[in-house]
């Protein structure tokens, strides 16, 4: 099964901005699998530094 996946930069009600994985199951219902420091690192690793790795902003 293949999923839409994206990895997107929010800010929390708190205004503490975080980067997480939103899946869209449907059209109407997404999951967000939220990251921890060590978790973005590997992405890092793997796909080179930050400027590399394609994080959407939702409001844009």
């Amino acid at each position: 099964m293949d999923l839409r996946a994206k990895l997107e930069e929010r800010v929390s009600k708190e205004g503490k901005p975080y980067v997480a994985i939103i899946v869209r199951i449907t059209d109407t219902y997404e999951k967000l699998i939220f990251l921890d420091k060590a978790e973005l690192e590997l992405l890092k690793l793997t796909y080179g530094n930050s400027q590399k790795i394609k994080i959407s902003n939702p409001q844009q």
